[in-house]
């Protein structure tokens, strides 16, 4: 997935077998709902608009907080 970090607008939603997502850092909208086996998102505070909805493996969001658009609902 390294290719892909310089795309524009990216939606992995409910790719199960996604666990490592440190190389989207450049991605400016980025859906990853349902990826349900991420859990370290710390890389990707420079992305616009993140998805994470139904990510329950995330417990940290500290590192996000330059993003402008961010769900984290269920």
């Amino acid at each position: 997935m390294s290719s892909l970090g310089n795309v524009h607008t990216l939606n992995l939603s409910f790719c199960y077998g996604i666990t490592y997502v440190s190389s989207l850092g450049n991605v400016h909208t980025l859906h990853l709902s349902g990826c349900d086996r991420i859990s370290d998102v710390s890389s990707l505070g420079s992305v616009h608009t993140l998805n994470l909805s139904n990510c329950r493996e995330v417990t940290d969001a500290s590192n996000l907080g330059n993003v402008y658009t961010l769900n984290l609902s269920s």
